[in-house]
């Protein structure tokens, strides 16, 4: 990720795994602003808070600051109702990649194996929360033992990553 400058749109789960940590702040020095739909806000803000998360506070004190809210066009979700059919993708990832398509992102924050192959598809960069980490760490943002410590704090909190992609992280930051 070479420039991180361009707009994004993030899904909810590197907001909500990043929110949990105490690392929002990340993916806020990665990208200046992230844009996300109205789906993936009440998921990650309007659910959690309903469920008394403590993460879903700390993402709804970053919206209006360096998050924005938006809505998908009408005429957007007409043209790219194609994305709807795909029934192994969630309501605010559909959204997701929609808003990045309106508003000409440049890069798709998730960490869904099947939404990041659909942004590939519509010209949409797909960059996870372990990617933002790496970017974070190359950029001078944190240290290889904060980013070491918050891949640990990360699995702690549920975030499941393969041995594979744990030691692909761990070269990367070499």
């Amino acid at each position: 990720m070479t420039d991180a400058r361009g707009p994004a749109v993030s899904d909810s789960t590197p907001l909500i795994y990043l929110a949990k940590i105490g690392r929002l702040s990340l993916l806020n020095g990665v990208f200046k602003r992230i844009h996300v739909p109205e789906a993936v806000f009440d998921e990650a803000v309007a659910q959690g808070k309903a469920l008394n998360m403590i993460d879903a506070f700390v993402i709804e004190k970053a919206v209006g600051d360096w998050i924005t809210v938006e809505r998908v066009k009408p005429e957007v979700d007409a043209e790219y109702r194609f994305i709807d059919t795909n029934t192994r993708l969630g309501a605010g990832e559909k959204a997701a990649l929609k808003l990045c398509k309106q508003i000409g992102a440049l890069y798709f924050v998730a960490d869904d194996r099947e939404a990041r192959r659909a942004s590939r598809i519509l010209n949409v960069r797909p960059v996870g929360t372990l990617g933002i980490l790496v970017e974070a760490h190359r950029r001078g943002l944190i240290t290889k033992a904060e980013a070491l410590q918050v891949l640990e704090d990360l699995m702690k909190a549920g975030f499941r990553m393969s041995v594979t992609v744990y030691r692909r992280i761990l070269d990367e930051m070499e």
